[in-house]
């Protein structure tokens, strides 16, 4: 089953990769029956750069990509046949992060911030890497000026808060029909960002603050179990939405898994390796198995 988001008029590329038209805040694909309420979440996989976006940079497509999470929603394209959802974005990260809080505004890009939204800023903030990115990859600038507030505040409205309100909706829908909500905040990183030994995979629970320890003890023993090499919480933990969705004391769970990009990837070309597939299945048991899971506990 699948729902849009708040735009009409949409259509995507004959490839079908990019949208050939402004897209819906996000993409919704349902399981035909959903007995788990697993949410998997690709908040960082978008591929569509808005002219506005564009016109404003000093930098091309290209370098804006260094941002993405490439592909990471076609990892898990196959969710919604293994009982979970799967909820997507088009708009790219560089656009608007919608792993940040929406109080995340950076003073130095957004010109004519009400002093009622200054704060003072986080450390994701400091390094550009605020709601509206100032920054993409190892701190390169994006725009060649500042952005209106009107304007962050445009991008907010139109991504930022459908895509929110989308999750809220979900977990609220699942806790209601089978008492509890398990989300997969879906995420690739760098090799060279990968920690130290490199890991294939890193599981952030905020140290185990935001979901049941079976979650985690059934991601790390599956993904070990195909060979992989798995770190826990470090260096990644969980960012925002684990924060905001993983509050195990009232039934509602949220990992956050790190893929390798070198495993599936060629990153500076951004194109599938021969592997994409292999990742793939990998990951599609993964889902499974938390399915799986969540199946058993909203059983008893």
């Amino acid at each position: 089953m699948r729902e849009w988001g708040t735009a009409t008029g949409y259509q995507r590329d004959e490839a079908g990769d990019v949208p050939a038209s402004r897209p819906p805040a996000y993409r919704l694909f349902r399981p035909l029956s959903d007995k788990a309420g697993v949410i998997v979440c690709c908040p960082h996989s978008g591929r569509f750069y808005p002219e506005d976006l564009l016109s404003a940079s000093k930098l091309d497509r290209l370098a804006l990509r260094r941002s993405e999470d490439a592909f990471v929603d076609e990892l898990f394209a196959a969710s919604p046949g293994l009982g979970a959802s799967l909820l997507m974005t088009d708009f790219a990260r560089a656009y608007v992060d919608l792993n940040r809080g929406p109080e995340e505004l950076d003073p130095e890009l957004i010109e004519g911030l009400p002093q009622s939204d200054r704060r003072v800023p986080s450390p994701r903030v400091l390094a550009g890497l605020g709601v509206i990115p100032r920054t993409v990859g190892d701190g390169i600038e994006i725009y060649a000026g500042r952005l209106s507030f009107e304007a962050a505040q445009a991008r907010l409205s139109e991504v930022y808060a459908p895509w929110h309100g989308a999750i809220e909706g979900l977990i609220d829908g699942a806790k209601q029909a089978l008492g509890h909500a398990v989300v997969l905040d879906c995420h690739s990183m760098p090799a060279s960002a990968s920690g130290s030994p490199d890991n294939d995979i890193v599981l952030g629970d905020r140290f185990g603050a935001s979901c049941a320890p079976v979650y985690m003890a059934e991601a790390f023993s599956y993904l070990r179990s195909k060979g992989l090499r798995v770190a826990r919480n470090n260096p990644y933990a969980g960012g925002y939405a684990t924060e905001r969705y993983g509050k195990p004391a009232l039934n509602q769970h949220s990992l956050q898994i790190e893929i390798n990009r070198s495993l599936y990837m060629v990153e500076g070309a951004m194109s599938k390796r021969a592997a994409f597939s292999q990742v793939s299945e990998v990951l599609a048991g993964l889902v499974m198995r938390l399915v799986a899971v969540a199946e058993a506990k909203a059983a008893r």
